[in-house]
């Protein structure tokens, strides 16, 4: 690892080196070193490049959208990539792993999980202004580094595969599933026919994607910044909206079993409406504001046709804890579905 760090910094002394953070795709460790004399705190991370297949691709759009934040009045901070000394985004090490650094904000905190209207509210008003900053970016400068990510019809055409190549079994097991996803299909057609203009946009707004002031806590939370910025390439603006509430209007999450724990909370949704359209409401076109109360079931049943979908041909994809994971969080995301 000290091989590793010497390619970003010339630093006299480590001081520590320490898993950091409850993201499932990247390792990501806080580390302390003394530069100058001085003490600095820094996040080392290794790119999976399983999921992110171009690491070069991804880290050219990440440097874009900060440089185009840092030139606008976006008052939260910014997620800025460190070169390595010989002025490259990522190091590429002898095992084919990708490495990247990046600032760390001191005195912040992440949520996991939206308990009250004002953390909804705040975070997405966070996201909205994010969105608001890059609105004068254009999109096509962006790499496409998860090509389909929100295409609902590409999604649907990759789940009818997945059922011609089904493990039998898991088909029978799965079929109640199926007809409600088969059922509710024309949604993705419906939105693709829109043809809402492309954005960029951060494309994974859950609200454990923003840093908040760890002074203010849970009672008054205020967003500090935006995180995860692997997804931010083109799309549209009801994946952004529509990933708030798939993510925040439920106080279970995606793993919960028990579907009587997911509800659908009004207020939640309606706090996420408020603060979205605070920062982004003067800017999104009528055929954008008229289909924003698609967006929660239009992406939700997108996730949840990739949860089945994986399950159905033998959990290729996700990573899961036991046989039915898959099943289990396709499920969930049906019963909120037809709650939303």
């Amino acid at each position: 690892m000290q091989s590793i760090i010497q390619q970003f910094f010339d630093y006299q002394q480590l001081i520590s080196l320490s898993p950091f953070g409850t993201g499932h795709i990247n390792d990501t460790y806080r580390l302390e070193i003394v530069e100058a004399g001085k003490p600095h705190t820094w996040l080392l991370q290794r790119l999976n490049h399983n999921v992110f297949r171009q690491p070069e691709a991804v880290m050219q759009n990440i440097h874009l959208v900060a440089e185009h934040l840092a030139a606008q009045p976006y008052l939260l901070k910014i997620l800025a990539p460190k070169p390595t000394r010989s002025g490259h985004w990522l190091h590429h090490d002898e095992a084919g792993n990708y490495w990247r650094v990046f600032p760390f904000f001191e005195n912040t905190e992440t949520y996991e999980r939206v308990e009250t209207e004002a953390q909804a509210h705040e975070a997405a008003r966070a996201f909205g202004a994010f969105a608001k900053a890059l609105n004068s970016l254009d999109a096509s400068q962006l790499h496409p580094t998860i090509p389909g990510f929100h295409d609902g019809e590409k999604r649907l055409a990759d789940f009818l595969t997945a059922l011609e190549n089904a493990v039998p079994e898991r088909l029978a097991e799965a079929q109640p599933e199926v007809d409600i996803i088969l059922h509710n299909q024309l949604i993705f057609k419906k939105i693709a026919d829109l043809n809402l203009p492309q954005r960029a946009i951060h494309h994974d707004t859950k609200i454990n994607n923003l840093l908040f002031d760890a002074s203010t806590h849970r009672a008054a939370p205020t967003p500090v910044g935006v995180i995860d910025l692997d997804t931010v390439m083109p799309g549209i603006i009801l994946s952004d909206f529509g990933d708030l509430v798939r993510t925040s209007v439920s106080l279970a999450d995606e793993d919960e079993a028990d579907l009587t724990k997911i509800q659908f909370r009004k207020p939640i949704y309606d706090a996420l409406l408020e603060g979205f359209l605070s920062e982004m409401g003067g800017l999104l076109t009528p055929a954008e504001y008229s289909a924003l109360p698609l967006a929660g079931p239009w992406l939700t049943l997108m996730q949840a046709v990739r949860f089945i979908g994986d399950f159905l041909v033998g959990d290729t994809y996700y990573k899961v804890k036991y046989p039915k994971h898959n099943l289990v969080r396709g499920r969930n995301q049906l019963a909120l579905f037809e709650g939303t």
